[in-house]
């Protein structure tokens, strides 16, 4: 393709991201995958600068006046990026129509550099999470994995990545975690496919490690998802015990079995629904939240939510926590997760919490967060800021039944 058919594309998927119905990385995959004769490269190029343009659209959109398309954020985009628009917006086949006397003048207007990454946020969300955070998540997430400890350790895995001329380092602060420095795929590693390591960003990895799951421990994972933390804990308890994953769509843990399998994680137990549950040592609630603390991963997600979609999650949020609290023993552990940032999602939660069951106490995580990573923090609940920790945004908070 011709880099200003590239440009066309790349406005035609921009138009239809900014309608902000479906995930950003879902609408790219299914424009591809129905014009298999564009070829690797030039769809790499065009979801880079769909990418770069999307990472930008707050501060993008407060230059215009208007709602912002496709064609204009493209526009700005490139301007910004020092090319120049008029050269590629050229009307050729298959290339962008010309720019009119309005959008040239519009372009000699603009100033020389962005706005400020602060303008990354929607309204309804300013004042919520701290600026240096939304700061930190306009940038794009490295590459994490995690260590499987059922079958290796992260001086080999590291020796094996250099062997296949892998730039690799250990994570600042999980024990289990490496960055890859270089874009590979990972699923073809063989590595991978031995169940050394997941794909698992370092955030998660923490929050994770957190919970202390134990050898011979009945562990439950309420929400588990695709079940990245259920593997986690699997490996804390070196598959001694029982890890129970479960999920109010079972379709998420679809690959759950495979994965325990490949990576030894012989005490995983995957459920189909929560009838006839026990009680047990340790319930992880990985709650649904607004994912604010993905912003990195997922750049439209900040702009999909509204406050209606939030204050129903949050009631859900309550309703799953005071569920899954009966299931636990005394002295055992309610360990909640989120990914979200809003303090509503998180410490509201908690005090809601506390509130309403005088049967748990809440557990001080300032220690466990500090031998672990070496963060000093005096809250008993933990945030990891995006901004200090260079991950996903995550909270979490332990309550132990009296």
């Amino acid at each position: 393709m011709k880099e200003s058919a590239r440009i066309q594309t790349a406005i035609e998927l921009t138009d239809e991201i900014f309608a902000f119905r479906q995930p950003a990385d879902h609408i790219i995959n299914a424009y591809f995958r129905t014009r298999r004769y564009i070829g690797s490269t030039d769809r790499r190029v065009v979801s880079d600068l769909v990418w770069q343009t999307l990472r930008h659209y707050g501060r993008l959109s407060s230059l215009s006046a208007e709602k912002l398309t496709g064609r204009a954020a493209v526009m700005m985009m490139l301007f910004f990026q020092k090319r120049d628009p008029a050269s590629l917006f050229n009307g050729e086949k298959y290339a962008p129509v010309p720019l009119n006397e309005i959008e040239k003048n519009f372009l000699k207007q603009l100033p020389d550099t962005l706005p400020s990454a602060v303008l990354e946020c929607p309204e309804w969300l300013k004042g919520k999470i701290d600026t240096a955070d939304i700061v930190a998540m306009t940038g794009e997430a490295p590459l994490d994995l995690r260590v499987n400890t059922l079958k290796s350790d992260r001086k080999q895995v590291l020796t094996l990545l250099e062997q296949a001329g892998i730039r690799a380092q250990k994570t600042p602060f999980s024990p289990q975690g490496i960055r890859i420095d270089e874009r590979i795929n990972v699923t073809a590693l063989s590595l991978f496919r031995d169940g050394l390591v997941e794909i698992q960003d370092e955030g998660s990895q923490i929050v994770s490690l957190l919970t202390r799951a134990q050898p011979g421990q009945t562990v439950i994972d309420w929400c588990a998802g695709a079940g990245g933390k259920t593997l986690v804990m699997s490996a804390m308890m070196q598959a001694k015990g029982s890890v129970y994953a479960v999920d109010n769509d079972p379709k998420r843990m679809r690959d759950l079995p495979d994965r325990a399998v490949r990576a030894a994680a012989n005490n995983v137990i995957v459920l189909n629904n929560y009838n006839n549950l026990k009680m047990y040592d340790l319930v992880l609630v990985d709650a649904p939240c607004t994912g604010s603390g993905t912003w990195r991963r997922s750049a439209d997600a900040r702009w999909r939510i509204t406050p209606q979609q939030s204050a129903g999650i949050i009631k859900t949020q309550r309703e799953i926590l005071d569920k899954a609290c009966r299931f636990v023993k005394k002295g055992g552990k309610l360990f909640y997760i989120t990914c979200s940032l809003d303090p509503a999602e998180n410490e509201d939660q908690v005090r809601t919490f506390l509130q309403n069951h005088n049967d748990f106490n809440l557990e001080d995580l300032s220690p466990v967060l500090e031998n672990l990573t070496g963060q000093k923090r005096t809250d008993k609940t933990v945030r990891l800021n995006p901004s200090v920790f260079r991950t996903d945004g995550f909270f979490a908070a332990s309550f132990i039944r009296k």
